[in-house]
Order: C-alpha cells, then structure tokens, then sequence
C-alpha cells in the first residue's frame, strides 16, 4: 500500500506544478504580447486547469501525511515540519494572490482598459510568485535529502 501512496504522491506532485507553475510560465509569456483579446483567451482556458493545479497541491499534501504514517515516519521529524509548512505556504500562497489576480486579469482583459497593465505588471504576483518558487524548490530538497 505504502507503493502505491508513494506513486500517487509523487504523481500529484508533478501533476499539480505542471498546472500551477507551468502555466503560470505560460501566461507570463503571453502576457508579454500586451494584446488584450489573446490575454483574455489564454488566461480564460488556463484558469480551470490552474484551478486543478491547486487543488492538486491539497491532494498532495494529503496523501504525503498518508504516506509519512504508512511508513510510520515521526510525524515531527524537521525535514516533515519544514515540508508542511512549505506547502501551506504555497497553497495559500496559490488560493489567495495568484487565484484571485488570474481572475482580475480576465476581467480587466475583457475590455481593454489601463489595469489590465498594472496588473500584469503587479510587484504582489511577481513577489508571490517568487515565494511559490522558493517554497516548491524547499518541498524538492526536504522530501529528497530529509535533513534532521
């Protein structure tokens, strides 16, 4: 059982950076172009994956507490403390800036005014960005080199 948790997890893992980061790389090259119509296209299709992406990050999160008690880990270990709070950090992360800019910037790309570019130019998403990045490369080096 523990095999098939471990698979799972590490299915989920790649499953939920692929839809979050991945098309965030994505939308940021698109946004690049200024052109309101194929911003609000690409960033409408994206969103429901974006979506799964971090509902995924929960599931994830989930399973690897299921998998640290099938293989009877101490669920205080460090490098266990430091992978929770990661993800918690990057879920909320997720559902509080990033979700609700995406939704701002398909609504200011509807029709074309000067928010859409100070939002696609926000620091708080660049910033937010930033602290996902740090927080995936951390749950990367925790759950591969366990220290402490």
């Amino acid at each position: 059982m523990a095999d098939v948790l471990l698979c799972l997890h590490i299915l989920l893992f790649v499953f939920s950076f692929a839809f979050t980061a991945g098309i965030s790389i994505l939308l940021g090259r698109v946004a690049g172009n200024a052109d309101p119509a194929t911003i609000h296209a690409a960033f409408s299709a994206a969103r429901p994956l974006s979506m799964a992406g971090g509902i995924g990050w929960v599931l994830t999160a989930l399973v690897g507490g299921a998998l640290a008690n099938a293989f009877q880990l101490p669920m205080n270990a460090p490098w266990l403390l430091g992978s929770y709070a990661a993800v918690a950090i990057l879920i909320l992360t997720g559902f509080l800036v990033h979700s609700p800019w995406q939704a701002r910037v398909i609504a200011a790309s509807a029709s074309p005014s000067p928010q859409l570019q100070a939002l696609l130019h926000s620091p708080m998403h660049r910033i937010a960005s930033g602290v996902s990045a740090v927080c995936v490369l951390a749950i990367v080096y925790l759950m591969v080199a366990r220290p402490g």
